[in-house]
């Protein structure tokens, strides 16, 4: 006898367990001189297991903010816009409180850039002009993120964050080396199959 009613099972593959979240928020900066920016956050996650537990997070996190001229010791621009551009990697750990709620928690790694503007000297007598200026510091973010599944391969979140950068050659007039970003976002995730 012939069984026509068997289930087809669903295999599990590597894109199941990778999710893209995206967010946009606001960045704001604790040294005095450098004002509040708008922040764009762009990750792959892969979680081991899809519902709760370890995961693994690369982040593309993006924010200019405004400064002015002693908050930020490089170049010699009087005031301007201080780009970061973050690559941070790390674990992280998602705790399920139901099937719909879930909160996780990532520490990551890795590397920013701070890019500006310099006033130089242009060809033409009496002229000037901005050059591109960069350099890459140490950078370590922590984040905690209250989210909220519609279904299992998308969810709504909210989330509060902290980037901590250093700046080995004090970046800060007379400041402490290390700037503080807290950063606070809205956002989706939804898995990639």
């Amino acid at each position: 006898m012939v069984c026509l009613g068997a289930k087809a099972q669903e295999t599990d593959s590597f894109f199941k367990h990778m999710y893209l979240p995206v967010d946009f928020g606001a960045s704001l900066c604790t040294t005095d001189g450098i004002g509040g920016a708008f922040y764009m956050r762009a990750c792959l996650e892969y979680r081991f297991n899809v519902a709760k537990g370890p995961f693994i997070a690369a982040e593309f996190d993006t924010r200019t903010h405004a400064y002015s001229k002693g908050s930020i010791v490089l170049g010699n621009a009087a005031a301007g816009d201080a780009a970061y551009t973050d690559l941070l990697v790390g674990p992280g750990w998602r705790f399920s409180c139901s099937d719909s709620f879930k909160i996780a928690l990532s520490l990551q790694g890795g590397a920013s850039n701070l890019a500006m503007k310099e006033v130089a000297e242009a060809s033409a007598a009496g002229k000037y002009a901005l050059k591109p200026l960069e350099r890459w510091y140490a950078s370590a973010k922590t984040n905690l993120m209250l989210e909220y599944y519609l279904n299992p391969a998308f969810d709504l979140y909210a989330s509060a964050s902290l980037t901590a950068t250093q700046y080995p050659n004090v970046t800060f007039g007379g400041m402490d080396p290390i700037g503080l970003f807290p950063t606070f976002c809205l956002g989706f995730s939804m898995a990639l199959e």
